[in-house]
């Protein structure tokens, strides 16, 4: 079921490890199709991620074609399907700089154009909760709220989108925006954008994102 999907899967987890946003097993990769989720499965390291490595869930959680686990972080992944309808791809890095602010418990504020423009504005830490277990998916949920990433405290950070690309590039940005933000502070503290550009800036993200 849904080889290409399996494939664009497969092709996001090798740029992600291209670009530094995971290391070995960490993280995951999933996109809504239809009714069901398409998912990476636990412990496989993503320079030997094969199509056929995708699981397929229902949106339950349960097993339609694969034969190993799906990510540990499956509760996450469905709840944030279940609840921001917008959403049909979601993709969970273990990045240097974003999991340096989310042990921190430190938010993203929107000290560059794009964290507003293309993720939502401020992007924010979620409570902490353990690693794949379904209050984890609901912590997120809350930090998400109405932007496509957070930062997931003590762990790492989501992106969510309506294409695996977008996914793929609010990562991207997420880690140079923290980067950035991170280098910044020794010097002095970062100069948010002001009010009414980040107005103007929520609207364009409302329109890219279809909400």
């Amino acid at each position: 079921m849904y080889e290409k999907v399996k494939k664009e899967i497969q092709g996001i987890c090798k740029e992600l490890l291209k670009e530094g946003l995971v290391a070995g097993t960490a993280g995951n990769v999933s996109a809504r199709v239809d009714d069901h989720v398409a998912i990476t499965y636990s412990q496989k390291h993503y320079d030997q991620m094969l199509p056929e490595d995708v699981m397929i869930l229902d949106m339950e959680g349960n097993v339609v074609e694969g034969k190993m686990n799906p990510s540990s972080e499956t509760p996450t992944h469905l709840e944030v399907y279940r609840q921001r309808k917008d959403v049909n791809a979601v993709i969970h890095t273990h990045s240097i700089y974003a999991t340096a602010m989310a042990i921190l418990h430190k938010p993203l504020p929107p000290v560059i154009d794009e964290v507003t423009a293309r993720l939502g504005g401020e992007i924010r830490v979620s409570k902490y909760a353990q690693p794949g277990s379904t209050a984890l998916g609901k912590a997120v949920v809350e930090g998400l709220e109405m932007r496509s990433a957070v930062l997931i405290a003590n762990h790492g950070a989501l992106c969510c989108d309506r294409t695996l690309r977008d996914a793929f590039d609010d990562a991207v940005l997420l880690e140079r925006a923290c980067k950035i933000y991170m280098h910044a502070i020794p010097h002095g503290e970062p100069v948010p954008i002001p009010d009414d550009v980040l107005e103007s800036e929520s609207d364009i993200w409302r329109i890219l994102k279809g909400v």
